[in-house]
């Protein structure tokens, strides 16, 4: 719930005692795309945080590489208002990172993040398979799918999906932006599904 205190930051970070607007996120957002540092954030519809690398800010949105116990995993693009609480880390985490040579190599996909219509037409035409996190009509619970954008309008996306089988669903459905929550690509996970999934049944529609 919002303007609750969240417990869920490390120790040693100075965390803000009540959650933050959205002004306040994206400004530490863009300190860390430009001092290229690690960011925790929390996100009020769950109760984990999460690790990234900001690597690139829009006005209304980022994209960041993920990371779990100094290991990269894909990229994610969020909205700054799904993030509650947004916290630079040390500057030590950044610097072991960078010692295990994390930040060597990393390409920045070129997409372009200013709106949703722009990301989609980019993951749908280079054929990239994603995760989407997606809310509930009531906004209180978050659905996570895999598969494939295949077409992207002003207000919404098409989306296929696979499941746990490789098997791909027989259709693609539509999903309004206003419901997305997080999108995610080049995990591990997708990286290994999409070794062993057949060929996508929906070719992509041209944006």
């Amino acid at each position: 719930m919002r303007g609750a205190f969240s417990p869920h930051l490390n120790q040693g970070v100075s965390a803000p005692h009540f959650l933050m607007k959205t002004e306040q996120v994206m400004s530490v957002i863009r300190e860390c795309v430009e001092k290229r540092t690690f960011c925790e954030l929390c996100l009020y519809y769950e109760f984990t945080r999460r690790h990234v690398l900001p690597v690139a800010a829009a006005d209304d949105r980022f994209l960041a590489v993920q990371e779990s116990d100094y290991r990269f995993d894909g990229f994610i693009i969020i909205d700054y208002r799904h993030v509650d609480i947004a916290v630079e880390l040390p500057e030590k985490y950044s610097e072991i990172a960078r010692l295990e040579g994390l930040f060597d190599g990393i390409r920045i996909p070129p997409v372009d993040i200013s709106g949703y219509r722009s990301v989609f037409a980019y993951l749908a035409n280079s054929g990239t398979n994603i995760e989407v996190e997606i809310c509930s009509d009531f906004d209180r619970e978050t659905a996570i799918f895999a598969g494939r954008a295949v077409g992207a309008s002003e207000y919404e996306f098409r989306f296929l999906r696979f499941f746990t089988n490789c098997v791909w669903d027989k259709r693609p459905f539509n999903v309004g932006y206003d419901r997305l929550r997080a999108v995610k690509f080049g995990s591990r996970y997708l990286e290994i599904y999409s070794k062993y999934l057949p060929n996508c049944p929906a070719p992509p529609v041209r944006n």
